[in-house]
């Protein structure tokens, strides 16, 4: 497979109170602030049962990212860190649904920058509320 092969295309976007990626957690669970995920509205009807959940995995683009960056001075490289800096800054983050109002969801944990493309959601293994 070539790499060109290769489509992402964001399905909504995170609001966060992180500016910089500095700023944000490097995981969400270690500051349980509130931020709102807004999903676009050509992916509205997508949203369908996500109030059911208590967890959902976020999947986002960490837009800020140094993606020249491969190892931390005198320390781990990029696959052995949760940094955002890194080749292809994908990033995954477990995060309680607080509510759900249309195509905005309320979530505690979510470590994206504020702006950061949302890719994916997926329901966690506890599923149900």
């Amino acid at each position: 497979m070539d790499e060109t092969d290769l489509t992402l295309r964001p399905v909504g976007v995170a609001h966060t109170p992180y500016e910089t990626p500095d700023a944000a957690p490097h995981q969400g669970f270690a500051d349980d602030a509130d931020a709102e995920i807004e999903i676009f509205e050509e992916y509205a009807d997508a949203v369908t049962g996500v109030a059911d959940a208590v967890r959902i995995t976020v999947v986002y683009w960490a837009h800020m990212a140094d993606r020249t960056s491969r190892t931390e001075p005198d320390g781990p490289g990029a696959f052995a860190r949760r940094s955002p800096n890194r080749p292809n800054p994908l990033s995954i983050c477990v995060c309680t649904v607080y509510d759900v109002d249309g195509r905005r969801f309320r979530v505690g944990g979510l470590d994206a920058v504020d702006g950061s493309p949302i890719l994916d959601i997926k329901p966690s293994l506890q599923t149900e509320r």
